[in-house]
């Protein structure tokens, strides 16, 4: 250890010693914050594993489907529990891939759908409806959308987004082929594998068939030519 790192660790100390628990470190913070963390549970078994429990309250949640299928099923999924327990739901979808003929009607009646022609459409219509106490839930199907779409996002929007969830005690899950943002604080991998004589079972059979695993943060570094180089981070 060096004597810069030992003044830093004594200064610290006696910092501590004057101002009492009101002193604690960057990690001592996180550890605390991650303990008073409220999650809700999504009824899926494999998703509550891979997120501690359930879906974190006051977070951006990613939910990765590389096209192997199964983000649809757990968009579904989540908006009947969120039915169940009496919450309503905004539903972002870039695209407009919504069909509402695919979910239950009673399903619907908690759902505020928004449809928009880009990611960052959606990002803004997110920074808007998450203001709103009234919606617990948001859902951003951006599975339609790529890197370069999102890359005009900044920074500042997603951690002002991230502050109204916070503030409102509601979740919000992405919903893409890769990483959309590095403000989200969990990413999970779906896949499920389905076959077309599936396609007649309920929904809550196809629903046990999700398999969830940690899914890898890809960001995507602008380089000199101009075109997009993929990073992958574990």
């Amino acid at each position: 250890m060096t004597r810069n790192t030992v003044d830093k660790v004594a200064a610290l100390a006696d910092l501590r010693k004057q101002l009492g628990t009101r002193v604690v470190t960057g990690s001592e913070l996180l550890q605390v914050q991650e303990a008073r963390e409220v999650r809700s549970a999504t009824g899926m078994a494999g998703l509550n594993e891979q997120l501690g429990g359930g879906l974190p309250k006051g977070q951006l949640t990613e939910i990765i489907d590389g096209g192997k299928g199964g983000g649809g099923l757990v968009l579904a999924a989540l908006l009947a529990g969120a039915r169940r327990k009496g919450r309503y739901v905004v539903w972002v979808d870039v695209g407009c891939g919504f069909s509402p003929e695919g979910i239950p009607r009673h399903d619907l009646d908690s759902l505020l759908w928004v449809g928009c022609s880009s990611a960052k459409e959606a990002v803004e219509a997110l920074d808007t409806v998450s203001r709103d106490s009234n919606f617990s839930l948001f859902l951003v199907d951006l599975r339609g959308s790529t890197p370069r779409d999102w890359r005009s996002v900044r920074a500042n929007q997603w951690q002002r987004i991230l502050g109204q969830l916070r503030q409102n005690e509601a979740s919000a899950v992405l919903f893409a082929a890769e990483s959309v943002t590095a403000a989200a604080k969990h990413r999970v991998r779906v896949e499920v594998g389905l076959s077309c004589r599936d396609l007649g079972e309920d929904r809550e059979q196809l629903w046990e068939r999700l398999h969830f695993s940690p899914a890898e943060k890809t960001t995507v570094l602008p380089l000199h030519s101009g075109v997009a180089e993929w990073q992958r981070v574990g």
